[in-house]
């Protein structure tokens, strides 16, 4: 595969809502490893597909929580004119959720006895989408039902057959395709990948991108029940990858239906200190206690422990993680 060279640069600084923590928020140490990204402290490298070109995207953390300010430099293959990047500008601010204001969520809770402690250490942390809604939903299908290592290996043969290698800041990163390029490939393709069922849902979903059938930029604007019934209608999508979907990409905090059996354990060990208890009753408590802001609490916690765990061996973390 020919790796393409993005040498051509452009620089703007950007200015994120306060708080903003800028690696709690880039990386995400929860998520299983994607070859299209790089995080090293105070740096994130991600390739962009966008309006049918290949870009490398240099995020660098050049301010503090309370006085936050990211260097962007996009790399590409071309010079950009003044266009394209006036309309990539509010995409990038939107993927990486700069422009939201979770001031009141960090002052509200700052003492409270669960998050107080937790928001000391990750003040200003945010949910990201990003990657395209295309791109997350393929992240989606592989990491149904399978252990990390086998969605990765998933994803790899993916990137391998439709992908492309992008090289900036002298690291080759993977880059996602378009939904077309799938969407003209037969099914028996896909399966000979080994994705298994998954092939199915790649497919389909490829199809109604291309059909148009699929709009983000729409969904963005619904409200939560519309956006809902909406993300239902997606091929592959059922009531686990709704939960991340409207969490993680369309950044509603309150937005919380099921839980997922091993993140259900996880919590339970987090917030109960028990082995096991209900997900009727974690969803109960997480309402009553943070209402609105629920799910960002969850995430807050969520992410904490598995940063801990950078750190350090958490035995009983271990044997829960689907590795």
């Amino acid at each position: 595969m020919r790796t393409i060279k993005l040498n051509q640069k452009y620089s703007v600084a950007l200015a994120p809502i306060p708080p903003f923590n800028f690696d709690a928020t880039f990386h995400k140490p929860s998520h299983f490893p994607s070859s299209d990204c790089h995080w090293e402290k105070d740096k994130y490298l991600i390739t962009m597909l966008w309006r049918g070109k290949y870009l490398g995207l240099k995020f660098g953390n050049k301010g503090t929580v309370s006085r936050p300010k990211v260097k962007l430099t996009i790399c590409s293959q071309k010079l950009l004119d003044k266009k394209f990047i006036k309309n990539l500008i509010p995409e990038i601010e939107w993927r990486f959720n700069l422009q939201d204001d979770i001031c009141e969520f960090c002052k509200r809770f700052r003492n409270d006895k669960i998050l107080g402690p937790v928001l000391k250490k990750w003040k200003g942390t945010r949910p990201v989408a990003a990657n395209s809604f295309y791109e997350t939903l393929i992240i989606y299908f592989v990491l149904q039902n399978a252990v990390v290592r086998r969605s990765v290996q998933m994803l790899k043969n993916i990137f391998n057959r439709f992908g492309k290698k992008v090289k900036f800041d002298n690291k080759t990163l993977s880059s996602f395709w378009p939904p077309k390029t799938i969407s003209k490939i037969s099914e028996r393709t896909l399966r000979d990948l080994k994705l298994g069922y998954r092939a199915k849902f790649i497919k389909r979903v490829s199809e109604q991108f291309v059909k148009g059938e699929i709009d983000e930029f729409k969904m963005r604007q619904m409200p939560t029940e519309e956006l809902r019934k909406e993300c239902l209608k997606i091929y592959g999508v059922g009531p686990a990858s709704l939960q991340y979907i409207l969490f993680e990409d369309f950044y509603r905090y309150d937005f919380i239906e099921t839980i997922a059996p091993w993140e259900q354990k996880i919590l339970s060990k987090l917030l109960y200190n028990k082995k096991l208890v209900s997900i009727e009753k974690i969803i109960k408590d997480a309402d009553k206690r943070w209402g609105k802001w629920k799910n960002l609490a969850l995430h807050y916690i969520w992410e904490d422990i598995f940063w801990q765990r950078r750190h350090k061996k958490i035995d009983w973390l271990e044997k829960e993680i689907r590795l």
